[in-house]
């Protein structure tokens, strides 16, 4: 196990949006302590979800996080992050930016503990995923492209009046969704090979660490949509990356950035990176339902879409994030009938 060290915030630079000389960027960094620490916080409204082979093959299980409270990991990333605001935050308020299921975990939380809630909603969200943030009483307002880029890059939430909890860019989140990673290795020790979908790379940070700490053996793959995927470039390059119009079915991970403060943490937890196709998810989302039995949401269904597709590149056994199923069912019908 590798040694455990205190969450550090250690700061790079990057240059100005507006072209002007470099500017310090926070680095997030987290460890398997902090993973520890939220675990019994997340336990609070958490779930452990099952890890369980796909149809009796044993090289290759599926993490089920469809399975999770409101039907996604998000919840678990965004009550560890809550359970940190001071009083003075709280009373403020709280807001998000999420195209659905971190924007319905934050409207959930908020309402149990009595907060006032606003999502703002990027433009082309699943109208399934926004009903039901609404339905937990937040405030949903819109939020163009442009707005949403300047919202990450030049962190213009930060003048908000509320308490900003950022969808994947935060110790606390991160370390929330790392114990999914704790929960893979208590229950498949012996894994080798772990898949993850990425859209901000929260996700993905939180399991690496966990899995790096716990199974040094095991590799780390991020899987994301070809229409919007910026890790394999940031991997290369060490560099954030923005693609300007992501397009894929998978609105779970389709961000199309990835934001300097990530930079470290991915580059230290990922093996590498996975792309596949729109066809190719649905045809993991079909393959889901009908030989497991299992909905997945198309970002819910990546990981397993790259099983499907590099197999024969990856060291058994072999653990596929399922990490939604909130999807729509007119999509899902069409996914079934193929």
């Amino acid at each position: 196990m590798k040694a455990l060290v205190a969450v550090r915030r250690t700061y790079s630079a990057r240059r100005s949006p507006a072209g002007g000389e470099d500017v310090p960027v926070e680095r997030i960094e987290v460890t398997l302590r902090d993973i520890d620490a939220a675990l019994p916080i997340v336990r609070e409204v958490g779930r452990h979800t099952p890890t369980v082979p796909f149809s009796g093959d044993e090289d290759v299980w599926l993490k089920l996080e469809n399975l999770q409270r409101l039907g996604a990991f998000k919840i678990r990333g965004v009550w560890n992050r809550i359970s940190q605001l001071t009083d003075a935050e709280r009373r403020r308020g709280v807001s998000t930016i999420s195209s659905g299921n971190h924007g319905l975990a934050v409207a959930w939380a908020a309402r149990r503990l009595g907060l006032p809630c606003t999502v703002r909603v990027p433009e082309g969200a699943v109208g399934r995923k926004v009903e039901a943030i609404h339905a937990q009483g937040a405030k949903v307002s819109p939020l163009s492209r442009s707005d949403l880029i300047d919202a990450h890059e030049r962190e213009t939430w930060r003048s908000w009046p509320s308490a900003f909890l950022h969808p994947f860019a935060h110790p606390a989140t991160i370390a929330g969704q790392g114990t999914i990673g704790r929960e893979i290795a208590e229950d498949l020790p012996e894994v080798r090979t772990v898949l993850v979908p990425v859209g901000g790379g929260g996700l993905v940070s939180g399991i690496g660490t966990a899995i790096k700490g716990l199974v040094p053996r095991a590799q780390v793959f991020g899987v994301q949509a070809e229409g919007a995927a910026p890790l394999p470039v940031s991997l290369r390059t060490r560099q954030s990356y923005r693609i300007d119009r992501p397009q894929t079915i998978a609105d779970g991970i389709g961000i199309g950035m990835i934001l300097p403060p990530m930079m470290a943490i991915l580059s230290r937890v990922l093996d590498g990176a996975f792309v596949v196709t729109d066809a190719e998810i649905r045809g993991a989302m079909r393959r889901l339902a009908l030989e497991a039995k299992i909905v997945a949401e198309p970002a819910g269904a990546a990981a397993f879409a790259a099983w499907i597709r590099y197999r024969d590149q990856l060291r058994p056994p072999i653990v596929a994030v399922v990490s939604g199923g909130n999807v729509d069912p007119n999509l899902l019908a069409e996914v079934v009938k193929g």
